[in-house]
């Protein structure tokens, strides 16, 4: 019976895994990929292991790739060899059943044994079915805890201490020595990474301050010259606080400087950093996903693979220039000038594309968060950009907090007490707030969090006309109960109500005008005795007149009504809103204008063999000192924990760039994930093998082993640990996956 059992659950489980793979093929192999590269790097470590014991004269009773149930066994004996095939599932109900599923005592339906005289092996070599790792079984070793004691010479714990360690360090070893080949083989095939070039530059951030700009290339990071563009937010992550990076850049008019930049903390972010972005292509990126590309092409008139070439008819040679004329256009919406495939053809057909811009609701400011955009101290009004799919099922999440909300809080959730926001709305009221600006809009929706929060809007009508509607909203937290984390939201992109010329406030600037006296909600009629219609024609307007003296006229009701003089400076017009695509939002958003561009890519080759094997041990070596220093850094506080990434978080990782990226960089993702496990793995912490040798040298220091029962806590005090860790970062990725 019990064989039948097992028999059933193995041909379901097959099964599943079989449907899964012919109906999801493209994704059963970038899981596959992901479960034989990480398992690869920690057989690579166990493989150390096992070699150095084999040396050494150690009994290794069995070498497994893959974690248990074993798929299938093999051992040399006298009498030939002895394949056996899922022996836990099929074993026969012996005596022996209870101990460990791999003994070689155990029987197995499934045994065969190949007839042909061999010199019995100690070692049987195994495949488990659960492909994300490995490992070797030493008689007289165990990671759990001291292991029985045996008279056999061939005993790991029967060999001298410095034979032990070498056994233990091996493995470490090997993976040092292995992210070196990866890398080696790598760079002499070549590899696409992102060089260090710097796409963009945040206001106030100490780059900019220091003079960088977007389109310079950084030619050496604290005088070290194998550099790409993750060499500046590493640099700047791991540097002491005060510590100054010391940066060799080269402009794009070919001259260069030597920059000494201080990294900083920008709110939100948990690491030091000096303010860049990496660079775009002008090329839209490709997308795998065919509702993707229609939803694109819907939205943009864009499609994978267009190159842009002009902006409003001025020709673009990079993407930090489009942008650059694109936040300067100060219009409604831009002409792309693209080159586009003709399919099997090999002509590139030449296409305008009217596309939609928008103002920001925030000067992309990094010192200080949700820093208000204005024109010269006038801060339009808001509406909305985009609200969530209505038409999708809610997910488990918003179900359970629909069902806390309703069942035990007794509070109604949103949308079930009226109407529901929509795209185009224009925020004229929250709470008790009239013409609200984005900063109070993110401040009223903190008050509210977790309680209902009315919101006014004018709702544009076919017509033309507007009407007044109220809506009921229940703010909640961005990120599941995360402490650090204080965004509020109620789930809608806003940005500046620009198509009209309402004024939701003046406010005084730093370092910058006063507020003009123009009262809140009035609307601007006239600048400088021209007639506006929006915001767009008050910006272009000022930017005419910089270095003299101009009126704006404004209405605020039937009988109030006024006129503000304006000085303009001739260097600069205070306007801090700038025309930028539309901001990208989460996919269970209704689509938006948002515009994917390909990173900025170059090779990255060695010239020969010994090339590769220098840049192979360079690289190495430096993501073992980042990894040791980000080790430190947390010790000390000057990196937050919640920046670690978990065994969820290195999986997701592994998927997303086997399906965006080449397989040669999937290699070199996993050179530095095997230069991290080196590290992690030589930590003095009980279980691994850093606290393995610890113990080792403990043991030579005294002359005797530590107390068996001493060993015992020691042991269970690391489980305890390690799986308290593994826990912590599994639910620290999956916030970062859930709430991004």
């Amino acid at each position: 019976m019990r064989k039948l059992f097992n028999t059933l659950i193995f041909a379901i489980a097959a099964g599943a895994i079989v449907y899964f793979a012919v109906h999801n093929f493209g994704t059963f192999v970038r899981v596959l990929l992901v479960a034989l590269g990480f398992g690869a790097v920690v057989i690579i470590h166990e493989f150390g292991h096992f070699v150095v014991a084999k040396l050494c004269g150690i009994k290794v009773e069995a070498f497994s790739i893959g974690f248990p149930p074993t798929l299938l066994g093999i051992q040399k004996t006298e009498g030939g060899i002895r394949f056996r095939i899922l022996p836990k599932f099929f074993a026969k109900q012996t005596a022996d059943q209870g101990k460990d599923e791999g003994s070689l005592a155990s029987k197995a339906v499934t045994k065969l044994t190949q007839k042909k005289k061999y010199k019995a092996s100690d070692t049987e070599y195994r495949i488990g079915l659960i492909p994300f790792g490995g490992f070797v079984k030493m008689l007289g070793q165990d990671d759990t805890g001291p292991a029985e004691e045996t008279d056999d010479p061939r005993s790991f714990t029967n060999k001298p201490i410095p034979i032990r360690i070498a056994v233990v360090a091996a493995g470490v070893i090997f993976n040092a020595l292995s992210a070196v080949l990866i890398f080696m083989i790598v760079f002499l095939i070549g590899v696409d990474l992102p060089p260090a070039v710097i796409g963009n530059v945040r206001p106030n951030s100490p780059a900019e301050i220091a003079g960088l700009r977007p389109g310079d290339r950084v030619v050496e990071v604290n005088r070290e010259r194998f550099v790409d563009f993750m060499s500046l937010p590493l640099a700047a992550a791991l540097s002491a606080k005060g510590e100054p990076i010391s940066l060799l850049v080269e402009h794009a008019d070919k001259t260069r400087g030597q920059f000494q930049i201080v990294a900083e903390k920008s709110p939100g972010i948990h690491l030091r950093t000096i303010g860049v972005s990496q660079a775009d292509t002008l090329t839209v990126a490709e997308l795998s996903n065919p509702k993707d590309i229609q939803q694109l092409y819907e939205t943009t008139g864009l499609q994978p693979g267009d190159v842009m070439t002009a902006f409003n008819g001025r020709v673009v040679e990079d993407s930090w220039q489009l942008r650059e004329l694109i936040r300067n256009s100060l219009q409604p919406e831009g002409v792309l000038t693209v080159q586009r495939d003709r399919g099997k053809s090999s002509d590139k057909a030449v296409v305008d594309v009217k596309l939609p811009l928008y103002l920001s609701p925030t000067k992309d400011n990094f010192k200080r968060d949700y820093d208000l955009a204005h024109v010269y101290s006038l801060v339009p009004r808001m509406k909305i950009l985009s609200v969530p799919d209505r038409t999708k099922p809610p997910s488990i999440t918003d179900r359970l907090i629909s069902w806390w909300r309703e069942q035990i809080l007794r509070k109604p959730s949103a949308g079930k007490t009226g109407p529901l926001l929509e795209v185009g709305d224009i925020i004229v009221k929250v709470g008790e707030t009239e013409n609200p600006t984005f900063r109070e809009l993110r401040e009223v929706t903190k008050e509210h969090k977790d309680n209902p929060m009315l919101i006014t809007v004018l709702r544009p009508k076919e017509n033309g006309s507007e009407t007044q509607v109220t809506v009921t909203v229940y703010p909640r937290s961005e990120r599941g109960g995360d402490p650090d984390n204080n965004n509020v939201r109620f789930g809608v992109v806003p940005v500046l109500d620009v198509r009209h010329a309402v004024v939701a406030d003046a406010i005084d600037t730093e370092n910058g005008p006063g507020a003009l006296e123009i009262p809140r909600g009035a609307t601007i009629t006239a600048v400088d005795g021209e007639e506006v219609s929006d915001f767009y024609d008050v910006m272009r307007t000022i930017r005419r007149n910089r270095g003299q003296r101009i009126s704006i006229d404004y209405r605020l009701d039937d009988q109030n009504a006024g006129c503000v003089g304006l000085d303009i400076p001739a260097d600069d017009d205070y306007i801090t809103a700038q025309t930028d695509f539309a901001p990208a939002v989460s996919a269970e958003f209704l689509p938006t204008m948002y515009v994917p561009f390909e990173y900025l890519k170059e090779p990255y080759k060695a010239e020969g063999a010994v090339a590769a094997i220098k840049m192979g041990f360079k690289k190495t070596l430096m993501f073992i000192a980042q990894t040791y220093l980000t080790l430190q850094r947390l010790i000390s506080r000057e990196v937050s924990p919640k920046t670690l990434v978990g065994p969820v978080g290195i999986v997701t990782m592994s998927y997303k760039i086997i399906a965006s990226q080449s397989l040669t960089y999937y290699v070199y993702f996993l050179g530095l994930i095997s230069s991290i496990i080196a590290v992690m793995n030589l930590l003095p912490l009980p279980i691994v093998d850093g606290g393995v040798i610890v113990l080792l040298i403990v043991e030579k220091i005294k002359g005797s082993p530590l107390n068996r029962q001493v060993q015992e806590i020691i042991s269970y005090v690391g489980l305890v640990f390690i799986l308290a860790l593994f826990l912590w970062l599994t639910y620290n990725d999956v916030l970062n996956l859930m709430f991004p």
